[in-house]
């Protein structure tokens, strides 16, 4: 074992113990019956109400950064803990993304080259950042991937443990994915509560338009939609058994573009699908559109379904090309009047936190910045043996060290 990965182990272990004695400091006495797989049911985790505008950042990919060598420092230089950095500067939710198995051994389907890096980004990794967020006073938005391998509207690879389903005619396939998705995300919830982290959100699936562990189900047909109503009710049942006050979001791309919700949303009512947070996605670059014209689609959005909106990505250039000296993920902001400076990035979320929240109703109830800490760090890319393409959208620069975009979260 590495010295990094010893280090972060202990820290964990450090963590853990904080909070569990903070747990059982404000818990004696109330300590509940335990099931019969020996956790105690009746066991509340920490609070998870909402009391406000969440300003938050995809923290997911931190423990591969810096167990690869990439260090943080505050604006002055001077070396941090980004998690404390950040929730200093009035980062107050984190996200953190997991995928059912990562490493060589469980690729992309058809890409066995394509695959995320073993011990990062899976269970284990993600409860070891949970500890950490929450202990520097940060809520948890959790995203369920039900994937080996980074999903969004056209990739939704079944688990590679779950892939036997394929040999069985759809209808029992489909029954035996439901249950996975159950047992599945009702594990992780007991693993979060066990440890005093239950999350404040959890999105089923990842930008998931297209729907779910496809082929089957996918949004392109009737069927499709049926098997998705199955999957995504028993993850939402499964949330709630453990965690009722756990909001569940269902997370689409492409801010702005009324006819995609109206469709999947309308959709998803008609099939009886169970949420309570419209999930979205809002990139200038991607999405094509400036403040001004994305905040009135949140509050059409609200009004045509009453579920309030959190803003489940956003990310915007604070230099034109990566470290590597080539265009990254976004070529270029979008209609937005930001230059791609590093104090362009912080006018651009100062305006979008303040128009954000002014949005009628309180309709939107954060933000979640991607990706605030994916720095240059040997090996580290979108996947193993790829480069990094934000490294010019995190709120660090090159050498680690914040960028003006910081203080963005401290009005937020």
């Amino acid at each position: 074992m590495s010295y990094a990965r010893q280090r972060r182990r202990l820290r964990a272990r450090l963590t853990a113990f904080v909070l569990a004695v903070a747990c059982l400091a404000g818990l004696a006495g109330q300590a509940g019956a335990a099931g019969p797989d020996g956790r105690d049911h009746d066991r509340p985790g920490r609070p998870v109400a909402d009391d406000g505008f969440a300003a938050g950042g995809d923290l997911t990919m931190l423990n591969w950064v810096e167990d690869s060598g990439g260090r943080y420092y505050d604006e002055r230089g001077r070396r941090a803990d980004p998690v404390r950095l950040l929730a200093a500067n009035g980062m107050d939710l984190a996200r953190l993304r997991v995928y059912t198995a990562t490493g060589p051994d469980h690729p992309r389907i058809g890409y066995p080259d394509s695959y995320l890096p073993e011990g990062y980004q899976d269970t284990a990794d993600m409860l070891d950042l949970a500890r950490r967020v929450t202990g520097n006073g940060m809520k948890i938005q959790l995203t369920l991937h039900y994937s080996d391998y980074w999903s969004n509207g056209l990739i939704q690879d079944i688990p590679s443990e779950w892939r036997d389903v394929t040999d069985l005619p759809e209808d029992q396939a489909v029954a035996a994915l439901e249950e996975h998705v159950r047992d599945y995300t009702r594990e992780i919830m007991l693993d979060m509560r066990d440890q005093g982290t239950l999350p404040a959100y959890v999105s089923l699936g990842n930008e998931m338009q297209g729907g779910l562990l496809f082929p089957y189900g996918r949004t392109d047909s009737e069927q499709g939609w049926e098997n998705l109503a199955r999957f995504l009710r028993a993850g939402y049942e499964a949330v709630k058994e453990v965690s009722p006050s756990t909001q569940v979001i269902l997370h689409l791309d492409d801010a702005g573009n009324m006819d995609k919700y109206e469709w999947f949303f309308s959709t998803a009512d008609a099939h009886g699908i169970p949420y309570d947070v419209i999930g979205s996605s809002y990139y200038p670059f991607w999405t094509r559109k400036d403040i001004p014209t994305v905040t009135p689609f949140f509050e059409r959005l609200h009004e045509r379904f009453g579920r309030k909106i959190m803003v489940m990505e956003t990310g915007i250039n604070w230099n034109p090309v990566t470290h590597d000296g080539v265009e990254g993920q976004l070529t270029d902001n979008g209609p937005v009047p930001y230059p791609e400076t590093p104090q362009g990035q912080a006018d651009f979320l100062t305006d979008l936190f303040r128009q954000l929240r002014e949005v009628d109703d309180g309709a939107v109830i954060g933000d979640i910045y991607w990706d605030p800490v994916m720095i240059p760090a040997p090996g580290v890319g979108w996947e193993v043996g790829q480069p990094n393409v934000v490294s010019n959208t995190t709120l660090f620069d090159f050498q680690g060290r914040a960028l003006p975009a910081l203080r963005a979260f401290r009005t937020a």
